[in-house]
């Protein structure tokens, strides 16, 4: 019976990622943006993007991830009389699975939707995409793709970083000066399938994200005012999206 209303509700929400989806990812000269890839100018685009989105958000991420898996260690230890192995044990399948990739999501959004949006509604405004497709230069292969693909390994690589600091952070609270245990322990506690699910959860959140914020971006209108309009409607639709997409994924899990 769960499985039916399950698979209802994901048939409900699918109309909408439909819709959400822009025209651009549903034609063919978006895969073939793909093979670009191989050349240099957009292989840069690429690289700062990864730069940006994740390499300058990292400390950030594992000061989170640590602070956060102390937290959640103290709560379940003290407040609720768990014990230290099974604290642990419940903050790597809370962390891997759901609170990594979903805080992840919520600080790309925050910090590299609204920037991604807002660049690409600032060239708009000050006709930049018009002289780049005047030089010839495909937007898709030049402006989208790097931008998709960056923020999407970006995303994946900051929400396993972010589980592991969790996880780090939580054995050094439980175990104090006395770590020798709780690090023999993560070896029976991390599974393969927590890791994975981490990734593809982050990297699908991530690439979700970008995909609104690049929309939102290249539809706003060619006035200056635009410009923080559509940093505020790339954060609002990514994290409504991120919200509804976690929603599903618990459903079907």
């Amino acid at each position: 019976m769960s499985s039916d209303c399950a698979r209802l509700c994901l048939i409900q929400l699918l109309p909408y990622f439909i819709f959400l989806m822009p025209d651009l990812l549903r034609r063919p000269a978006f895969l073939s943006a793909l093979a670009d890839l191989r050349r240099w100018p957009v292989r840069r685009v690429l690289l700062k993007q990864i730069y940006f989105t994740g390499v300058e958000a990292l400390l950030m991420m594992l000061i989170v991830g640590f602070v956060l898996g102390g937290i959640v260690v103290s709560q379940l230890h003290d407040q609720y009389g768990q014990s230290r192995e099974a604290s642990l044990r419940l903050l790597a399948s809370l962390t891997f699975s759901e609170l990594s990739p979903l805080f992840t999501a919520l600080i790309l959004v925050a910090r590299s939707s609204s920037a991604v949006a807002s660049e690409l509604a600032a060239m708009k405004v000050h006709g930049e995409l018009s002289s780049l497709a005047r030089m010839g230069i495909p937007l898709a292969s030049y402006l989208i793709v790097p931008r998709l693909v960056g923020m999407t390994i970006s995303a994946a690589a900051l929400a396993l970083y972010l589980a592991l600091a969790a996880l780090l952070g939580g054995v050094v609270l439980s175990s104090g000066w006395d770590i020798t245990y709780q690090v023999v322990l993560l070896d029976r506690i991390m599974q393969p399938s927590m890791l994975i699910v981490c990734v593809c959860k982050g990297a699908l959140f991530g690439f979700i994200a970008v995909v609104l914020a690049c929309w939102v971006g290249l539809s706003a209108q060619p006035y200056v005012t635009e410009i923080p309009k559509a940093s505020s409607r790339a954060v609002m639709r990514g994290l409504l999206a991120v919200f509804l997409l976690d929603f599903g994924w618990s459903l079907l899990a």
